[in-house]
């Protein structure tokens, strides 16, 4: 048998019992314990924990000390990867809405959702999203906004913004959405011919929004069925890239207000 073949078949033995054993190996993480202290708060038998540990035991994650249990060395860093990946996952889960408003054929790096902060709306705090949006918004120079919507929320913020000499901004929205923008903000046509504020429309439909901050922030918001269903915050330079090109040939296809 090739050696590399026996390693892949220990590690996938490795991984199918940190998933199995969660329960034991979270309470052995933090310290060790005894058989009787296991059963009595896992709620289980003395065989199924004593066959646990046998099993963790035989692939080198838990050492038995006296009669008390505890994670190895290998123990402690596989439970800590496999706890961060769980972690990762879950907080992933929660951007799942956000990530399928996505066009299927957009290749967005993985970094920008790995590394990013996912914001969705709560049920007590449904404009969670556009909060980050705005706390981000204020640490800005410039901003760059790409939205089917405009975000009448944000245009009145920037134009406060660019009045004050504080900031510069440049908006693209849909075309067919200029008349709700215009009617969400009731000084839309001062905002428009204000010196450091640039809005631009386009004709065909922007699936997302992207919001750029100065030269190194990103946020992506999703939509479904016009309703804002999170967004994600990153400073990743590779975000960051993606998320420019984007908006740059959005701003080539794009008409002055």
């Amino acid at each position: 048998m090739d050696r590399s073949e026996g390693s892949s078949r220990d590690v996938g033995r490795v991984v199918d019992l940190l998933c199995k054993r969660a329960p034991l190996l979270r309470l052995l993480a933090d310290g060790p314990r005894d058989q009787r202290d296991l059963r009595d708060d896992l709620g289980v038998s003395r065989s199924t924990v004593y066959k646990s540990l046998q099993e963790l035991r035989d692939a080198g994650l838990v050492a038995d000390r006296n009669g008390t249990y505890a994670l190895t060395g290998f123990g402690r860093l596989a439970w800590r990867r496999h706890d961060d990946y769980v972690a990762r996952l879950r907080r992933l889960d929660t951007g799942r809405r956000l990530l399928e408003t996505l066009p299927a054929d957009w290749r967005f790096p993985l970094a920008l959702f790995e590394h990013g902060r996912i914001t969705v709306p709560g049920r007590h705090a449904p404009e969670r999203p556009l909060d980050r949006l705005s706390e981000l918004g204020e640490e800005a120079d410039h901003l760059r906004s790409l939205s089917p919507s405009g975000m009448p929320r944000l245009l009145a913020d920037l134009h406060a913004n660019v009045e004050a000499g504080e900031q510069t901004a440049t908006v693209v929205v849909e075309s067919d959405a200029m008349s709700r923008l215009r009617s969400g903000y009731d000084r839309f046509e001062v905002a428009a011919d204000a010196d450091g504020l640039e809005i631009r429309s386009v004709r065909h439909e922007l699936p997302v929004a992207v919001v750029l901050f100065d030269e190194e922030g990103i946020g992506l918001f999703g939509y479904e069925e016009g309703l804002l269903v999170g967004a994600v915050f990153s400073a990743d330079p590779d975000a960051f890239a993606w998320g420019e090109a984007v908006f740059e040939r959005a701003l080539a296809r794009s008409e002055k207000t």
